[in-house]
């Protein structure tokens, strides 16, 4: 019955209201096996505890829809393009097919709810000025953020950053300041959650450099955090102050391999032997190391310990070769 909510056939004539058991599915599905509407399930079955749910499906106005200030997409980032999916289901479908999860607005402001889980579907539903389909919860505000945790921790299109910044936000908020008990209750490990914190608490010179936050990753701030203590903190971050002020800026993967290759080149250019340095393109961890040896002589160091394979390697190593061999100088 709810699929055929879900697509709009029971709720022309108005309310549609369904009191069900909802099953205990669990969230730490793999994303190719738990689907929109499983992970919805899945969700509410960690709010409500195994208790009887009562859905309210309708349709609305979407400019009469806010979203909720702690929701963990950045909403003034979507555009046409990260949401062509959406509009594309949309227009195939003659409208939404899974409705958003919302609350009623209760504190005197001009809108009627806010949505919880579905910006994405609420800006795509505004900017084909169609109705918005969504489902009313009951729900506090440490319910609603475990609920969107759970319903977007599978979605590739919610990325690192976001998902960091809301946890850092909900730490504080919900857990007080306690990173055991938080990672407890999302059940993760406590390392987990660490990573995660650990990007969202990233200079902000250095997210000023990217041309799209979205675009930093867990493991990019994982490499970068030992390189922001010491005496390479000031050359990393000078660096950045140099790509924040282009007039075009570069994608993260660009700027945090400039990031960790600066902060080994102060080290090495002590020796007067340090030819040239290179980066992996994943990691960004340092993958060969070019050395004067001798007349002429080339010495090259190559980590393993970068993540880089064996065809990127060869390349580094080519490269290096054509522009500082030369036998004989």
């Amino acid at each position: 019955m709810f699929k055929a909510l879900a697509k709009g056939t029971d709720v022309d004539g108005g309310d549609v209201q369904v009191a069900e058991q909802v099953p205990p599915l669990r969230a730490q599905q793999s994303g190719s096996s738990i689907g929109i509407l499983a992970g919805r399930e899945g969700a509410i079955w960690e709010v409500s505890s195994g208790k009887k749910v009562t859905r309210v499906v309708r349709r609305v106005d979407p400019n009469r829809c806010r979203i909720w200030t702690r929701h963990n997409r950045r909403y003034d980032l979507l555009s046409p393009e990260s949401c062509a999916d959406l509009i594309n289901g949309f227009r195939q479908q003659g409208g939404q097919e899974f409705p958003a999860i919302v609350r009623r607005v209760t504190d005197g402001a001009p809108f009627d709810y806010e949505v919880i889980s579905g910006a994405r579907r609420h800006w795509t539903a505004r900017f084909l000025k169609y109705e918005f389909l969504v489902e009313e919860r009951e729900l506090n505000d440490l319910e609603a953020f475990r609920l969107s945790d759970v319903e977007n921790r599978h979605r590739e299109d919610l990325s690192d950053y976001e998902r960091a910044v809301d946890y850092l936000q909900a730490l504080d908020l919900y857990y007080e300041g306690s990173q055991k008990q938080m990672a407890m209750n999302l059940e993760r490990s406590e390392g987990w959650l660490s990573r995660y914190l650990d990007l969202a608490r990233l200079d902000q010179v250095i997210l000023d450099a990217v041309r799209d936050v979205r675009e930093v990753t867990v493991n990019q701030a994982r490499v970068i955090k030992p390189l922001l203590v010491g005496k390479t903190r000031s050359v990393v971050l000078e660096k950045a102050r140099e790509f924040s002020g282009r007039e075009e800026k570069s994608g993260a993967q660009e700027v945090f391999r400039a990031l960790t290759q600066v902060a080994v080149e102060p080290k090495v250019a002590r020796s007067n032997t340090t030819l040239a340095t290179v980066a992996a393109k994943d990691t960004g961890k340092i993958l060969v190391v070019a050395r004067r040896h001798g007349r002429g002589g080339l010495l090259v160091q190559i980590d393993e310990r970068s993540g880089a394979g064996k065809e990127e390697v060869l390349e580094a190593l080519k490269d290096l070769v054509e522009r500082h061999y030369a036998p004989g100088r």
